[in-house]
């Protein structure tokens, strides 16, 4: 006999598997079957050939030589709600002289009779899934519409709470976890700070943390740190009434309470993109030595990479261009002692870039409140908020497509345009939060106290203990060192230094407050 059972209630009547079970056999021992073995699908539809105990009940009857003579239903609907399917299966039992008895149905005798009032049947159960899903889908996106959680796995940091109950059914909504969240906002802090998976996935490992019961992992924690939903809305894509999964336009945005703020989510998950080994080979990302990746030879000719290597048996490390360790080509680049040409390119950026004076100079556009610019800043605005959209809109549109089966996460084209649009994004998200900061006519000015203030803050981050932060932080200012006989040149972004005087800090707001000490205003353990 065959069983089969996907919700509490279909056709409006209750149907359970136990319910089907007695009623089968009752109906075997009244005609003196005997039942040598029992298949049962719970919370499968009819509709679906991807059923265990169907299959299985499928292949055991239709071997050679055929082991029984009737499958037992308690209705054809049991069988298949799908018309291919259903022809499938009962000319497949037929072939191999198995007879198809529901037991509350009846077609009369003989296999052509039957066949007619079994088609009619199956039609009928066929048309009902297919109503009975277009009601569903209906249902669901309305219950979206309304800010409810349709249903599914549960993100870490959250749990459902019934908010409304309508008549027998039960609203649900999200709310937060307060234990969980503190682990999503600490992981989050690390990896705004430059703190790598690996070493994030060893800490919460080593000190006991764990995702609910399960130890954390490099796949779990990428999937924690591009879920979306932590900002505060998740995406309803249930199907159209077609069974279509409808464009990214067509989702439906649900709230929830917010865990990590969308500014630094757009930063972490550009730092990823950044870090992706096909872009930046692991190395170089995860490493402590400061200027690797950004160390370059600038002799004549050449451009190739600064790579590290060791003397004395690993008693001392130095820069050397990289075309004359790996390929033997002559290059009259120097070799540097790595804590020389590290401490050399410190001195210049905190005496040289970050010295009052300097910084003013580079920030004069931040400090000119004129009409003209202040129109020209809302112009820029306006256009950075519409790339925004857009580049957001690009990225739902490419997690569409691994979503629907169109194309893979380890496609090259898809990790190539995710890790530019999610750079874009970042950077966008940053001008416009500079620029908002311009515009606003509040009590925080940015003056020249505050940026004196600035540089020094970040000149202590600098010369910080822990490497892996100075590292971080010189990068956030510098993207390109460029070493020959004569000089070395220093190079990096001023859109970096424009949004930290604006915004408080560069991007490690992990670790790092805001420069206006208003943040530390209270007599606290930070005094």
């Amino acid at each position: 006999m065959y069983l089969r059972l996907s919700v509490d209630k279909e056709d409006g009547k209750a149907q359970s598997i136990e319910a089907q079970r007695t009623a089968i056999h009752d109906y075997a021992r009244r005609n003196s079957i005997e039942i040598v073995e029992e298949f049962a699908d719970t919370g499968l539809s009819g509709q679906s050939a991807n059923r265990p105990a169907f299959n299985r009940m499928i292949e055991q009857a239709t071997d050679t030589p055929s082991p029984v003579d009737i499958v037992l239903i308690y209705r054809i609907a049991r069988l298949a709600r799908n018309m291919r399917l259903f022809f499938n299966s009962l000319d497949g039992l037929a072939d191999a002289g198995v007879e198809v008895i529901s037991i509350t149905e009846n077609f009369g005798e003989g296999r052509r009779t039957k066949r007619l009032g079994q088609t009619i049947s199956a039609m009928v159960a066929e048309q009902q899934a297919i109503d009975a899903s277009i009601y569903t889908s209906k249902s669901r996106r309305e219950n979206a519409r309304q800010g409810f959680y349709n249903g599914g796995p549960v993100p870490f940091g959250y749990e459902t709470y019934v908010a409304r109950k309508d008549g027998d059914k039960e609203r649900m909504k999200l709310r937060v976890v307060p234990s969980e969240a503190s682990v999503l906002r600490e992981i989050f802090d690390w990896a705004d700070m430059g703190r790598g998976g690996r070493w994030i996935v060893q800490t919460l490992n080593a000190r006991g943390t764990t995702l609910r019961g399960a130890k954390f992992s490099n796949g779990n924690l990428a999937g924690i740190l591009g879920r979306i939903t932590y900002t505060g809305v998740y995406y309803d894509k249930t199907v159209d009434d077609d069974g279509n999964v409808p464009d990214p336009e067509d989702w439906i945005a649900v709230s929830c309470p917010v865990i990590i703020e969308q500014a630094q989510f757009d930063r972490v998950n550009a730092l990823r993109a950044s870090r992706n080994p096909r872009r930046t080979a692991p190395h170089i990302a995860a490493g402590t030595t400061m200027l690797t990746g950004i160390a370059k030879c600038g002799m004549p000719g050449c451009a190739c990479a600064m790579t590290i290597r060791s003397g004395k048996a690993g008693q001392y490390h130095y820069y050397v261009c990289a075309n004359r360790v790996n390929k033997g080509q002559a290059c009259a680049g120097p070799s540097m002692r790595r804590e020389v040409l590290d401490g050399l390119v410190l001195d210049a950026v905190e005496k040289q870039l970050l010295a009052p004076e300097r910084l003013e100079t580079l920030l004069s556009d931040v400090l000119n409140l004129s009409d003209q610019k202040r129109i020209q800043r809302e112009e820029e605005l306006l256009h950075a908020r519409a790339e925004q959209t857009r580049l957001r809109t690009a990225i739902e549109r490419l997690l569409i497509l691994v979503e629907t089966g169109q194309m893979g996460p380890r496609d090259p084209i898809f990790a190539k345009r995710m890790d530019e649009n999610r750079s874009a994004l970042a950077t966008a998200t940053s001008r416009i939060d500079t620029l908002e900061t311009q515009l606003t006519k509040g009590s925080r000015k940015i003056t020249p106290t505050s940026i004196k203030r600035f540089g020094e803050l970040l000149s202590a981050r600098l010369r910080d203990d822990d490497s892996t932060l100075r590292k971080a932080y010189l990068r956030m200012l510098v993207s390109n060192v460029t070493v020959s006989k004569e000089q070395i040149v220093i190079s990096g972004p001023k859109a970096v230094l424009e949004n930290g005087v604006c915004n408080g800090a560069p991007r490690l707001e992990g670790m790092v407050p805001i420069f206006d000490r208003e943040w530390c205003r209270l007599q606290d353990s930070n005094l």
